[in-house]
């Protein structure tokens, strides 16, 4: 079972500029002086091997959008952004695309980096395929529909030609789709958002970004917890600090890297990828993003600190430090194995 990310950005695409690929330039040709690379081998090599993410590669610039291995003919993504499009165009080259094919794709909400893939989605317009929506809000077919309107966009939701259909489930359904046993949640966001547990083959993924986890929620019972517990992989939204989360951008409907990490080891998860990224967020930056979210996990599992209980907390949940196992920052075309 494999997890493939085709978008991974928050809010709006944010694309590499000019300055950008040329920082990345000056940094590999710093990095190689004095290196004997006169061969395409050779650089290769120093390149793979040599430079770190960040100077060799991109965090990407398109919106959410996860594909989930399905069945021989099922396709399982979760939201429609950007990476939509990139998915749908990818498609195209794989032995399936030549059958019919079924694809279910599951709708956190309906802000628009979450849907603004759906209308190039290119396998959308063949007409041997379908296509069916799930999402947990009421309006999800008008919300779809809508966005594809004069003078928003030039082509209507009809001439996607394929066979389009909308299904509305309830928080705390369980469907059996594509293979997999999925659970949905719903999380704190503006206009609401929903999450979901996809199980197959002893193995569980959880999709859960533009969620926001109060203060509050640390250490004690929590329900989300119970969703996420024994999961291999969290996909979690935090494109923030915990300063910042519970700072100037509390109510903005996200969370931190530190709440991820808290949440991962209450819960026993093996390993957390953190999602939804700051668009202003520079490559460099996102690594050092990571390298924080991983010190903070050493430091904890290193540092013998006792824990104290408030006398007005009677359910203080303690954190099983051998958890999360893997701690990863999610990036366009990162493909997990599990």
């Amino acid at each position: 079972m494999y997890v493939r990310f085709w978008g991974t950005r928050g809010s709006i695409p944010a694309p590499l500029d000019a300055e950008a690929v040329r920082e990345k330039i000056v940094h590999a040709l710093m990095e190689a002086r004095g290196k004997h690379l006169r061969s395409e081998a050779q650089i290769k090599e120093f390149v793979n091997e040599k430079l770190t993410f960040h100077q060799s590669g991109t965090y990407g610039g398109n919106t959410p959008c996860v594909e989930l291995e399905g069945n021989a003919n099922e396709s399982v993504l979760c939201d429609g952004g950007s990476g939509m499009r990139e998915f749908g165009s990818k498609f195209f080259g794989r032995p399936e695309a030549k059958q019919a094919h079924v694809f279910h794709v599951f709708m956190s909400h309906f802000h628009y980096d979450h849907l603004q893939g759906i209308p190039f989605f290119g396998p959308g317009y063949v007409p041997m395929n379908k296509i069916v929506f799930h999402g947990c809000h009421d309006d999800l077919e008008n919300a779809l529909r809508n966005q594809m309107q004069s003078p928003y966009f030039p082509v209507t939701f009809d001439e996607m030609k394929a066979d389009i259909s909308f299904e509305i489930h309830k928080p705390g359904d369980i469907l059996e789709v594509a293979g997999y046993k999925v659970l949905t949640v719903e999380q704190d966001h503006p206009g609401r958002s929903y999450g979901y547990r996809f199980e197959r083959d002893g193995k569980s993924v959880v999709y859960s970004t533009d969620a926001e986890h109060r203060a509050h929620h640390h250490r004690k019972k929590y329900p989300f917890i119970d969703f996420i517990r024994n999961a291999d992989l969290l996909i979690f939204d935090a494109p923030y600090s915990f300063n910042q989360a519970g700072g100037a951008k509390e109510d903005w409907g996200h969370s931190s890297n530190i709440t991820g990490v808290d949440f991962a080891s209450r819960a026993q998860v093996k390993h957390i990828t953190i999602f939804h990224h700051d668009p202003a967020a520079s490559d460099k930056q996102l690594a050092g993003f990571l390298r924080e979210t991983k010190n903070f996990l050493h430091r904890r599992k290193n540092t013998s600190m006792p824990r104290k209980k408030d006398k007005d907390d009677k359910e203080v949940v303690e954190l099983d430090e051998s958890f999360p196992e893997e701690i990863s920052l999610s990036y366009d075309g990162l493909i997990i194995e599990l």
